[in-house]
């Protein structure tokens, strides 16, 4: 309510840049997306890339969409999207009945600038539809990890979901540098920065995709505002149903029970930032709260996140930490997480080819489960102009629930449409 208040309220003013330093702010324009994020997809997606081969006849069929997509972003601020993901996992050993699963992730997102186009304080609307299945399988990926007996899944974006708005949302800029975004949000996109959590072409285990010491609900009511004092500095704040459901409209999983989040980023500024886009540089902190909730018996608790990524020319190194209170009986399945790894783009010479690997310790919440050890690695490449496909592996060595194997290979497959 008080946000809503506050998006009318002549902050424009208040928030106003200095007129000695307004040019630095015009040049770079306050980001409130993460990797991930909507925005983001759509301008990934839209970007030119090198590709292996084109598909005889393709692209000249589908000049006419790219054609009408343009014409809406360049004469209304519409843009939007379409993808297809599809996501195979087969497991060396279980203990379970199933080892293997696959399933697809179809999205459509769009974002419209409605209001103040082409000045510093534009008035977004975002919205996301999403609809995921298993097939060929019994189970989808994201519960697999329970037939291995890990501590947390290796593929948890890719689940069982009936077609849903995943979110809908209004964000405001007042001068470059103050916001904020309301309605259905995605936690996972809005916060702990790490560039490459987007699990539709970067890693997918559940810790790379959020972060395992931090218990960022799912898609629903929310809001946050966000200060940038400079240029090289970010400031959020946030708060959200700790019970969201997407599923389910926000209202209906709503009882007060919120989980909230403090954030502070600076920019490393060793790499020239582009206008628009996340840093190549960065790092991060982030202080959490949960409040207990009651239907769910999961006891309150507090914690932190720490980031550091940086890109070397091809090269982007980056290290994690984070750390939960809470026990067992807590909001998040870790109480220590070190997470530690390097990403390295253009390996055979295409700039949009990449190899990923990641290393995480965890010691879990629950002291009686031993600590567990997970590598987690992908390749990816532009097959065409519209196709990226990719393997991925993760190694878990010594599975906290599965005390009969010393370590579990999970190999993966991954194919991704998006136009």
């Amino acid at each position: 309510m008080v946000l809503l208040a506050a998006a009318w309220m002549p902050l424009t003013a208040v928030f106003a840049a200095p007129d000695e330093s307004a040019n630095a702010f015009d040049e770079l324009p306050m980001n409130m997306n993460n990797p991930g994020s909507i925005v983001e997809r759509l301008e990934e997606d839209a970007e030119p890339k090198e590709y292996l081969f084109q598909l005889p006849g393709v692209s000249s069929a589908l000049q006419p969409w790219y054609d009408f997509k343009n014409d809406l972003d360049r004469k209304h601020g519409f843009k939007f999207g379409i993808s297809y993901t599809s996501y195979y996992q087969k497991a060396s050993d279980t203990f379970g009945p199933e080892d293997d699963a696959a399933s697809f992730d179809l999205d459509i997102s769009g974002s419209w600038i409605f209001l103040g186009r082409e000045t510093a304080s534009p008035t977004m609307l975002g919205f996301n539809f999403f609809w995921r299945d298993n097939y060929g399988s019994k189970i989808p990926p994201q519960p697999l990890f329970t037939q291995y007996g890990a501590l947390y899944s290796g593929a948890a974006p890719y689940g069982d979901n009936d077609p849903v708005v995943g979110e809908l949302w209004i964000q405001k800029k007042f001068n470059n540098v103050f916001g904020f975004r309301v309605g259905k949000i995605f936690p996972i996109t809005a916060y702990d920065f790490f560039p490459f959590k987007n699990f539709r072409t970067d890693f997918v285990d559940f810790n790379h995709v959020t972060n395992a010491a931090i218990p960022l609900p799912g898609n629903g009511l929310g809001a946050f505002v966000m200060y940038r004092p400079r240029p090289d500095i970010m400031l959020r704040l946030g708060a959200h149903d700790a019970n969201a459901d997407v599923e389910k409209s926000g209202f209906d999983t709503y009882e007060g029970e919120l989980f909230t989040i403090f954030e502070a980023g600076f920019d490393t500024g060793l790499v020239p930032r582009e206008p628009g886009r996340p840093p190549h540089g960065h790092v991060h902190v982030s202080l959490w709260h949960q409040d207990e909730r009651d239907d769910a018996r999961i006891d309150d608790g507090w914690g932190i996140g720490l980031s550091a990524v940086q890109r070397f020319g091809r090269f982007s190194p980056f290290v994690r930490y984070g750390y939960a209170d809470g026990g067992a009986k807590g909001p998040a399945p870790v109480k220590h997480m070190v997470n530690l790894g390097l990403v390295t783009d253009g390996i055979f010479g295409q700039d949009k080819d990449r190899i990923g690997v990641g290393y995480t310790w965890s010691d879990p919440a629950d002291s009686s489960l031993d600590k567990q050890n997970m590598i987690d690695a992908y390749y990816r490449v532009q097959l065409t102009p519209e196709i990226e496909i990719g393997p991925t592996l993760e190694v878990v060595f010594d599975p906290v629930r599965n005390p009969d194997d010393d370590t579990v290979y999970v190999w993966g497959f991954r194919a991704r449409i998006a136009l």
